[in-house]
């Protein structure tokens, strides 16, 4: 879903921009979605490899789909966004802009001055200034990283407000994507750490003119025109897919090459699958794989199917919609990371938006990930926009249990994610459960093992032995 910027034929493109809209249609989910963009025309379709396309808007110079999330670049300059379905309006952001990312709820705009601001929320937030002098960048929901003019890359995790580590110098592009920090040098080598920010740089490859990042796979084009992909952990070994390619884009099982005679072929699956080809013309492309942004990424059925009887469960049902829309945003949609977050929440809080444990404390224990504190209460409310200091209650209300669950997740504790695609159980509880008892770390983790075995079609997805379940 990276580097999606148009020729520079298109800079200089005489054609108004003139950005298409309709009035929202009925579907409420966002299927998997693949954009490409042709002279300045942006294209969406939506569902499986064969279906059609539907015509977006006309002077881009640059597009990016996350999510239910679709953004463009114009020729003036102009970041626009569109949330829902494909006819929804957009929105506009901001002008005086060169490049712009989207990841989760977040929306990042690189200016013409070289200054990076990012949002976090809805399409109405306000902009937080970042840094300036900065020449490429990248976000996560909980990550956003740099390529100053200089060649320094620095990260920070947390909120926007987070402190920057510094990670390395030489630097000309960079990739994130959940734990993983991808930098192609000036020499044009490619590494890729994972884990935290202080983790190790592995060497990938040299003589790279392209990359991209997914949480378990790595795409370049070589200088030779060759696209060779790797699946699993740093040290896997590359899958040479096709020559005379100019991009690659990376998305779940999904994997995307533009050529460069401006065709564009997908396959979806493992890396021997075949291709389809998608359209010719192509300067810049993007995939998502499946997203949901109803009670369809997990349902009252799914929890009854893994963990039998759900009390209160009208209750349950009436935030699965928020619930959802924001795991949706902050990234928690594969197996191991929604088998994490709902084996917290059931220990946390019956997966009720309005419990409330405590002896009547004023911050004591309310909603889905029963926030607890002066300290995250006001943390969740600065990143909300609201008042939780002043109106605690608000933290189990409909309308702000799930966002603050997702704040906690992906802001808070930040790592979460990471620590479930690693199965590390025990890190999450760590980070969550405030008892540190090993009966309640087991319980944590057997849900966990019963949610992982549910949403990967029956059996756990790696040995047993390599599922941590104690708190370290």
């Amino acid at each position: 879903m990276k580097k999606q910027i148009a020729g520079a034929a298109l800079i200089g493109a005489t054609l108004a921009t003139t950005l298409l809209s309709t009035p929202a249609a009925q579907a409420a989910e966002t299927g998997p979605r693949i954009g490409v963009l042709s002279g300045d025309t942006l294209s969406v379709k939506e569902g499986n490899l064969f279906t059609s396309w539907t015509t977006q808007a006309h002077g881009v110079v640059k597009f990016e789909i996350d999510g239910n999330r679709i953004g463009v670049l114009t020729t003036g300059g102009d970041v626009m966004v569109k949330e829902g379905d494909l006819y929804t309006s957009w929105t506009t952001q901001t002008g005086g802009v060169k490049d712009f990312h989207l990841a989760g709820g977040r929306i990042g705009v690189l200016r013409n001055d070289g200054s990076l601001a990012v949002k976090d929320g809805n399409l109405w937030a306000s902009w937080t200034e970042q840094t300036g002098n900065v020449k490429d960048f990248d976000l996560t929901p909980n990550r956003i990283g740099v390529v100053f003019t200089n060649g320094e890359v620095t990260v920070k995790e947390g909120d926007l407000y987070a402190g920057w580590v510094n990670q390395m110098n030489g630097a000309k592009d960079i990739e994130l994507a959940a734990g993983r920090i991808g930098v192609l040098r000036d020499d044009n080598s490619l590494v890729v750490k994972d884990g935290d920010l202080w983790s190790s740089w592995t060497e990938q490859t040299g003589n790279v003119k392209d990359f991209d990042l997914t949480p378990n796979r790595i795409g370049v084009v070589l200088a030779s025109g060759e696209a060779t992909v790797k699946e699993g952990d740093l040290y896997a070994g590359w899958v040479g897919q096709l020559a005379g390619a100019k991009s690659v884009e990376l998305s779940g099982n999904r994997l995307g090459v533009v050529r460069d005679n401006g065709s564009f072929v997908v396959k979806e699956g493992d890396l021997y699958a075949s291709w389809t080809e998608q359209a010719t013309g192509v300067s810049a492309a993007g995939l998502t794989t499946p997203v949901v942004v109803t009670t369809d990424v997990v349902t009252l059925q799914d929890l009854r199917n893994i963990y039998g009887a759900i009390g209160d469960a009208d209750t349950v049902q009436q935030g699965l919609e928020s619930l959802n829309a924001e795991m949706v945003r902050g990234g928690i949609t594969t197996a191991a990371r929604k088998a994490a977050f709902l084996a917290t929440l059931r220990n946390e809080s019956g997966f009720r938006y309005n419990a409330l444990e405590g002896t009547g404390a004023t911050y004591q224990g309310r909603g889905f990930i029963q926030l607890t504190s002066d300290t995250n209460y006001r943390g969740a409310g600065s990143n909300l926009g609201v008042d939780l200091l002043g109106n605690p209650e608000l933290a189990r209300s409909l309308q702000y249990s799930a966002p603050i669950a997702r704040w906690y997740w992906t802001v808070a504790r930040s790592d979460s994610n990471n620590a479930a695609d690693h199965y590390d159980m025990g890190l999450i509880s760590r980070y969550v459960g405030y008892r540190a008892s090993s009966a309640e770390d087991a319980e944590r983790c057997a849900d966990f093992k019963s949610a992982l075995r549910y949403f990967n079609g029956g059996s756990l997805p790696a040995p047993d032995s390599q599922i941590t379940c104690y708190r370290h």
